[in-house]
């Protein structure tokens, strides 16, 4: 039998519930044993969620990253974490959720439901480590883009397309949808520092925090992982 980890980044200094919900949900549905690791903090982190894995006697593990685009963690980390504890148990790592359909439809439904003909600014955590996570999010905008008929434009907090950067070169307004799994401190800095460079006129969408959207997203790599449901 199969067991399934749902890797989330967590928090250094406390335990992060956020979205805890929603995977708690998708798990409660799962033929397979699964467990809950985070990458950083010092409770239910990933060792946890192994051994959780190995007592279960399960044959192999599927890792399933409940983050938007692979950097560090899940190309580094995760890997390395995996192989020092699990020696001789079979493991994969399944895709991060940004390139699922569910993530992209939110795109377009939340853009579609503004009346407002203001171009889109999309904006993701970015990283200055890998190309591909930038890459990854121009893609989800030049699609939306086609679907919706609005101009969309990638931008990162860090690494490549800063947003900062765009927002001195383009001082129209924005509907700006923030592409990330949460709404706490981070978009907060974000948000302030949008306005000092850019006024307080942008519309702003929501997170994916809690959203059906990332439910959807994470059924549907568990369907491409061939991983059934009880229902």
């Amino acid at each position: 039998m199969k067991g399934i980890i749902f890797v989330l980044h967590g928090r250094r200094e406390k335990l992060s519930k956020t979205n805890f919900s929603i995977i708690e949900e998708v798990a409660a549905q799962l033929e397979n044993p699964s467990a809950i690791g985070l990458l950083e903090g010092e409770e239910q982190i990933l060792e946890d969620a192994m051994e959780k894995m190995q007592t279960e006697k399960v044959e192999e593990i599927i890792f399933l990253p409940v983050l938007l685009f692979a950097a560090t963690h899940v190309n580094e980390d995760l890997p390395t974490r995996a192989k020092k504890y699990l020696m001789d148990t079979p493991f994969s790592i399944l895709p991060t959720l940004g390139t699922t359909e569910a993530v992209l439809n939110f795109v377009v439904e939340e853009i579609s439901q503004k009346k407002e003909d203001s171009a889109v600014l999309l904006i993701a955590h970015g990283t200055p480590h890998y190309q591909e996570p930038y890459v990854q999010l121009s893609r989800i905008a030049n699609e939306a883009s086609l679907r919706s008929g609005r101009n969309i434009y990638p931008a990162s907090y860090i690494g490549e397309g800063n947003y900062q950067d765009f927002l001195i070169n383009h001082p129209e307004e924005f509907i700006v949808l923030p592409l990330f799994l949460t709404s706490g401190f981070l978009l907060n800095k974000i948000k302030t520092k949008t306005t000092e460079i850019h006024g307080d006129d942008d519309i702003w969408l929501p997170t994916l925090e809690n959203q059906p959207a990332l439910k959807a997203a994470i059924w549907e790599r568990l369907k491409d992982a061939h991983v059934s449901s009880t229902n």
